[in-house]
């Protein structure tokens, strides 16, 4: 593969941008048959009619086929050629929010006799001037995405494209041979990507088994034999109440853990008055007094002040904070959090500190507690590095797609 400057010779500068001389841009209509899928809810006499398996919105991500849950619909048998599903055909959303705007899947007779529904554009290539490989990594790319963003209709937040605007959606046409290479080469990272995908799916539920077995004293640990107690949190917990630290950082507390809101990517919606805002140190927990049935906890390593939202508790002698982070949120004991939170439906639970110290859990000695934490810190551990490789991966991709796709980077044929 060879970089290019956009000003080398060999280069045309398009409304699209600078592309190779001898590729061209044109309407995706002039190179693909555009169709729009079966409209649902229409009257069919009994004697023509057919019940199929069809591909609706919630089917279609964007690059890959969610086939989790696959309905039937019942049509005209007429509608059956129509509408049939073949190989190598392209399907892409009509609607829904902005940044899922226009998502597209490749077909690959995932399903047999598969139809598609009306919020469903299907792109068929034709003549062999665009391969449909290629045109499924363009729609993943920054033009067509910006394309469908721009044309868009919005409304209340959920935007829609017509069948007008994707048969005029104009679509960079490398060589045939070079169109081939380039979805050949982004091919590789596609598998790469599903591969790492499995791998974190696979640790997450060898986690799970480990947290089942573990935290539940079902598998216990070479050297430890002492009988687990069954104790009230209120015994090994005490609850952190110092407000009036305004010189102290503000922190945000989220799915990852405790960090400084100023690394945050959420928008800082704290008050201007932090008089009221909570001190928590290193090893205490933080959690939302208010989400404690969903598990929203996190345990700190570093010392500032969060919303009064939270209930900060911080662990007595023989209660190490990495076990019971641990803990709090395991589904079993995060169910008995959902018993003990006081409020007429789910929305008004909190789960105050005098309600978390009733709850009961059964736990093992400190150094138990040290080794089975040391455990499950490793498993999370393994997923993080996984998942951090998985976006590193996803990045490369989107960074070699976007030059790829117009001819910054040259494929050799």
């Amino acid at each position: 593969m060879h970089p290019v400057n956009e000003n080398r010779p060999g280069y045309k500068h398009t409304p699209l941008g600078w592309i190779p001389e001898e590729w061209e841009v044109t309407e995706l209509n002039s190179v693909a048959e555009i169709q729009q899928g079966v409209s649902k809810g229409k009257q069919i006499q009994d004697s023509n009619a057919v019940e199929l398996p069809y591909m609706r919105v919630a089917n279609i991500k964007d690059g890959y086929l969610d086939l989790s849950e696959v309905k039937y619909i019942r049509v005209d048998k007429s509608d059956y050629v129509r509408f049939l599903l073949r190989k190598d055909d392209i399907l892409i959303t009509e609607g829904g929010d902005p940044d899922k705007l226009g998502r597209g899947a490749k077909w690959n007779e995932e399903v047999k006799n598969c139809i598609y529904q009306n919020h469903l554009f299907r792109i068929r290539a034709l003549n062999g001037t665009l391969s449909s490989d290629y045109f499924y990594y363009y729609l993943q790319g920054k033009r067509a995405k910006t394309y469908f963003l721009n044309c868009a209709k919005q409304t209340t937040g959920i935007a829609s494209v017509n069948s007008t605007q994707v048969k005029e959606m104009p679509v960079i046409i490398a060589s045939s041979s070079e169109q081939r290479r380039i979805a050949t080469i982004l091919s590789t990272w596609n598998k790469a990507i599903a591969t790492t995908q499995q791998l974190i799916t696979q640790l997450q539920q060898l986690n799970k088994g480990l947290m089942l077995h573990l935290l539940t004293g079902k598998k216990r640990l070479k050297g430890f034999a002492k009988e687990w107690k069954e104790i009230h949190l209120g015994d090994i917990f005490m609850e952190r109440n110092e407000t009036g630290h305004i010189d102290l950082n503000l922190l945000s507390v989220g799915s990852l853990g405790i960090y400084l809101q100023s690394q945050s990517e959420k928008r800082d919606t704290s008050n201007i008055d932090k008089t009221k805002y909570k001190r928590i140190c290193p090893g205490d927990i933080g959690y939302n007094t208010m989400r404690m049935w969903q598990g929203r906890s996190a345990l700190s390593s570093i010392e500032g002040i969060v919303s009064p939202a939270y209930t900060i508790i911080t662990p007595k002698e023989n209660a190490d904070p990495v076990y019971f982070a641990f803990l709090l949120k395991f589904p079993p004991v995060v169910h008995r959090f959902f018993r003990n939170s006081q409020g007429l439906v789910e929305d008004t639970l909190n789960c105050k500190f005098k309600d978390f110290s009733l709850v009961k859990v059964s736990i093992p000695e400190y150094h138990e507690q040290v080794a089975i934490a040391a455990i499950l810190t490793k498993a999370n551990e393994q997923i993080k590095m996984s998942e951090n490789h998985l976006s590193s991966l996803q990045q490369q991709k989107k960074g070699l797609m976007q030059k790829l796709l117009t001819g910054e980077i040259r494929v050799r044929i």
